[in-house]
C-alpha cells in the first residue's frame, strides 16, 4: 500500500526558504533565549522615530517557535512581505500598556499542549498528528495566538466560529472551556451549547438493493473499491485508506477480513464482511485505493465526501457504515456487543445512534421473520 506523502514540518529555516523563493523582502528569526518569533526587514521608520528613511528593523509577532506559532508566523510573514512590496506597510498602533505574552491565547495553547503531552506516549510524529486532529483543527487554530485570552474573546469565538447545532461547535466549545479552566478564567460553556444531539439526527439509510445499484454504477474502479469496502465492512471513510486485508481461517472456512490499525479513531480491530458476497461483486480482494494525500484522518474524510458528491451518489458515504450496523442487527442478528466491537464503538453507541435509524419497513420485516420462526418452533 502506498503511504501518504508526509507534509514537511515547518521550521524557521523552511519558512525563510519559502519567503526567499517567493521574493518576499522579510526573514523570520527566533530569539535564542525563549524562542519568540519576529520578522526582520527594511521597514519604514516607526511613528515618533528620529529617522526619516526605511532601515533594517525587527517586528515581534508575539508568538513562539511551536508548530502553531510557526503556522501563524508564516502567514504573517507573507502578508507583511506583500505589504512592503506594495509600499503599504504601516506600523501597528502601540498601546501605552502592552499585554504580556503570558496572557495571550498562544501562550495558553502552548501550556495546554505541554500539559497534554505529559499524559501521552508514542513517537513525536504520532503525537503531533494526534494533537492536530483532536485539538488544533477542531478548536485552537481558530484562536489568534497574539490576542489576549479573555472571556469576551472566548465568547466571541464560541458564538461566531462554528455552525449552530453542529458537532464541530459542540467539540470546539468544550475545548475552549478546558483552555479557560487552565487559564483560571470564568467561562460558562453552557451559554454556547450547540444543540447537537446525535440521537436526534435523522438519516435515510439506503437499503442493500439501493447500495448495490449505486456501487455497481460507479465508473471509477478505485472509488468503487472505496465505496464497496465501506459498505461491506462498515468502515469509517479514513479507515478504508489505512486498513489491510488478510485471509483468515475460521473452522475450515477462509474469510477475507479488514485489519484496522491502531492509529485510527478507536484503535486496532479486525472487521468481518457483511454480506460476504459483496467481496466478489466488487472485487474487494483486489486492492485498488485512490491516491490521496492526507496529514490527518479528516483529510481522508473530506476527500471521500467530495468524491461522493462529484459522483452524485444520493446518500452520504457514512450512510454505508450505518447500513452495515443495521444489517448486522436485523439480517445477521449479531449480538449488540459483537456488532459494536466489529464497528469500533461501544454497545451503547450501537443502540443509541445506529439502531434508531431502522426504518418502519425493516422493523416490520424483522418482526415477521421473528414471529414466523417462533411459529415454526411450535
Amino acid at each position: 500500500m502506498p503511504r501518504p506523502r508526509k507534509t514537511p514540518k515547518l521550521s524557521v529555516e523552511s519558512i525563510n526558504q519559502s519567503l526567499a523563493d517567493a521574493g518576499m523582502p522579510v526573514t523570520l528569526e527566533a530569539t535564542t533565549s525563549r524562542g519568540a518569533l519576529r520578522l526582520r526587514a527594511t521597514f519604514p521608520p516607526k511613528p515618533g522615530s528620529d529617522k526619516n528613511k526605511p532601515h533594517r528593523q525587527r517586528l515581534s509577532l508575539n508568538t513562539y517557535d511551536t508548530p502553531e506559532g510557526l503556522e501563524y508566523a508564516k502567514a504573517e510573514a507573507f502578508k507583511i512581505g506583500a505589504q512592503l512590496l506594495r509600499h503599504e506597510f504601516e506600523w501597528p498602533i502601540q498601546t501605552t500598556e502592552r499585554d504580556p505574552i503570558e496572557s495571550t491565547a498562544g501562550y495558553w495553547i502552548d501550556k495546554f499542549k505541554a500539559q497534554w503531552l505529559e499524559t501521552q506516549t508514542g513517537l513525536p510524529e504520532a503525537l503531533d498528528k494526534r494533537w492536530r486532529e483532536n485539538y488544533w483543527y477542531p478548536c485552537f487554530k481558530h484562536l489568534d495566538p497574539t490576542r489576549k485570552l479573555t472571556t469576551v474573546y472566548l465568547s466571541t469565538v464560541a458564538s461566531n466560529q462554528w455552525r449552530p447545532n453542529s458537532r464541530s461547535k459542540q467539540k470546539g466549545v468544550q475545548l475552549l472551556s478546558r483552555l479557560a479552566d487552565m487559564a483560571g478564567m470564568d467561562f460558562d460553556a453552557s451559554n454556547f451549547k450547540s444543540g447537537y444531539n446525535p440521537n436526534k439526527v435523522k438519516r435515510e439509510i439506503p437499503t442493500d438493493d439501493q447500495i448495490e445499484s449505486v456501487i455497481d454504477n460507479i465508473k471509477n474502479r478505485k472509488w468503487q473499491w472505496v465505496a464497496g469496502m465501506m459498505a461491506t465492512y462498515g468502515l469509517r471513510d479514513h479507515e478504508v485508506f489505512v486498513c489491510q486485508l488478510e485471509q483468515r481461517v475460521f473452522k475450515n472456512r477462509t474469510v477475507l477480513i479488514a485489519l484496522v490499525p491502531e492509529e485510527t479513531k478507536t484503535g486496532s480491530r479486525p472487521v468481518l464482511p457483511l454480506p460476504e458476497m459483496w467481496i466478489k461483486r466488487w472485487r474487494l480482494d483486489e486492492v485498488d485505493k485512490p491516491k490521496v494525500t492526507a496529514v490527518i484522518n479528516k483529510d481522508y474524510g473530506d476527500r471521500v465526501s467530495t468524491q461522493f458528491q462529484r459522483m452524485k451518489i444520493p446518500f452520504p458515504a457514512y450512510s454505508l457504515r450505518h447500513a452495515w450496523n443495521i444489517r448486522a442487527a436485523l439480517q445477521a442478528e449479531l449480538p449488540t456487543a459483537v456488532a459494536a466491537q466489529l464497528a469500533g464503538h461501544d454497545p451503547g453507541t450501537n443502540l443509541r445512534v445506529y439502531q434508531k435509524h431502522i426504518g418502519e419497513a425493516r422493523a416490520q420485516e424483522a418482526w415477521l421473520k421473528a414471529t414466523q420462526n417462533a411459529g415454526d418452533d411450535e
